[in-house]
């Protein structure tokens, strides 16, 4: 399933490659395997009894990733801006319920819940910050085979890797879709207050759906009409990982662990 389902999405011209933006960056140019390896440490690293030390050396690694990438501030900013409402809902939750020390003689503020959650809105800043250069530096169909050959030891047990990466694949593709197309209904009907905003959410679900079905039945007869694989992406063989790749995995990896035991 999964060698059809690239090579249709190969050849696809107007593919929507969700966030992906091409470029000659160091993070662009290292195998999809090495940057979800990287990112699984990175997250485990964040959220693993995190201290100040810790938390400071991934905010460097996170901005030197941003650096390398030369993405523009507020790109990043805006995504953050997004999650202000989870960031202070989390915030407000330590700071009235947490026991221990309180703030200004209050019982009811409490000052190692305001560390406690200033700590974890941080930390999902940092999480939301290394996905979202994965994301940026790796196509969705990368990140499918990297994963697949990655889970590659597991279909000996009977696990369907390549079942799953293709599904994989066909979501990683269609969510954009999703987000594109509502974003195309949603500037013909423009609303102002917040009964005609829900108003226009219900009303969008009916030509969403329609337009949805009609892209699939259009990538599923894609998929029928292609029967072919995409011969250097496809390869059921392990590719090689090449001299960059191994030097970060040597000089990341032995680092990251460190950093999680310390």
């Amino acid at each position: 399933m999964l060698p059809v389902v690239i090579g249709a999405m190969e050849a696809n011209t107007q593919l929507n490659q969700g966030l992906y933006q091409p470029g000659e960056s160091l993070l662009h140019l290292l195998d999809s395997r090495v940057k979800l390896l990287l990112l699984l440490l990175l997250i485990v690293s964040l959220f693993a009894a995190p201290g100040p030390v810790r938390l400071s050396v991934l905010s460097v690694v996170a901005l030197g990733g941003i650096a390398v990438c030369r993405i523009p501030p507020r790109q990043v900013a805006g995504k953050l801006w997004s999650l202000r409402w989870l960031l202070l809902f989390s915030l407000l939750i330590h700071l009235f319920f947490t026991p221990g020390l309180t703030l200004f003689g209050t019982r009811w503020l409490s000052y190692d819940g305001l560390l406690r959650g200033l700590t974890l809105d941080l930390q999902l800043m940092l999480a939301v910050v290394f996905s979202y250069l994965l994301a940026l530096s790796t196509s969705p169909t990368a990140l499918s085979v990297g994963l697949g050959r990655l889970l590659a030891p597991l279909e000996p047990l009977g696990v369907p890797v390549r079942e799953c990466g293709g599904l994989l694949l066909l979501v990683m593709h269609f969510l954009p879709l999703v987000h594109s197309e509502a974003a195309q209904i949603q500037q013909h009907e423009q609303s102002s207050g917040l009964l005609d905003r829900i108003r226009t959410l219900v009303s969008m679900v009916g030509p969403l759906l329609v337009r949805l079905v009609d892209r699939a039945d259009a990538l599923a007869y894609e998929i029928v009409e292609r029967g072919g694989v995409a011969d250097d992406i496809s390869d059921d063989r392990p590719a090689q990982l090449k001299p960059l790749d191994l030097g970060m995995l040597i000089g990341s990896v032995p680092l990251l662990v460190l950093l999680w035991k310390f």
